[in-house]
């Protein structure tokens, strides 16, 4: 049910309320800079861009299979000179907004979210996008869930959304309270593995911070 999910929508969908069908608190902060990360991913995996040490660097010939992957490496392209994942991580994540919306878009083409406008306090326009088909979430649940649990070893696929997952703080919405701390435990390990995964964690504890040195100025 979710081979025609890109690693971004499929981290999307996990960072959603079903029944609100807004992104969830705990995934706010991390979820612009998780998206860029899953492009990151993907054009890697495309054999569109390589992770050189701590820089990922474009590749200069080949096209991305949609626009949205497309714009991420024309981005890169455009760099007079090689940089770090963690800066491409920042720069695309500061997007992050237009990403989300483009994402949900095609989720709800897709038909597994709904899109329902509306009104807060009859003032505010409001856009919902609550759960329309829950299969494909539930089998990206289970594909996660599975992997941690070390009932089987993920593919490269399932690592690198793992890595996106723990780096959102999304790996204990997906396991009940005494199954959490080993999760979460396993998660790290993983990410641990996944350059792309871990500068996008690095990324969202340095947005963290400021925000919190922020709020106590």
């Amino acid at each position: 049910m979710t081979t025609n999910l890109n690693l971004a929508e499929e981290l999307l969908l996990l960072a959603m309320n079903d029944e609100k069908g807004t992104v969830l608190m705990t995934a706010a902060t991390g979820l612009p800079y998780g998206l860029a990360g899953a492009l990151l991913i993907e054009l890697v995996q495309a054999g569109l861009a390589r992770v050189e040490g701590k820089e990922l660097v474009a590749e200069p010939r080949g096209a991305a299979r949609n626009e949205l992957l497309e714009g991420t490496l024309e981005i890169v392209r455009a760099s007079k000179r090689a940089r770090s994942i963690g800066h491409w991580v920042g720069k695309i994540g500061r997007s992050g907004g237009k990403i989300k919306k483009r994402l949900l878009a095609g989720l709800v083409e897709k038909r597994i979210l709904g899109h329902e406008e509306g009104r807060f306090l009859a003032i505010f326009p409001t856009t919902r996008y609550p759960q329309a088909d829950p299969r494909p979430e539930y089998a990206l649940r289970e594909r996660v869930r599975s992997a941690l649990r070390g009932m089987t070893r993920p593919d490269e696929r399932t690592a690198s959304l793992i890595s996106l997952v723990d780096a959102c703080d999304l790996t204990g919405t997906l396991f009940e309270r005494g199954e959490r701390r080993e999760a979460k435990k396993r998660a790290k390990e993983i990410r641990k593995s996944q350059p792309i995964g871990s500068a996008v964690a690095q990324t969202v504890e340095a947005v963290k911070a400021v925000v919190i040195i922020a709020a106590g100025s």
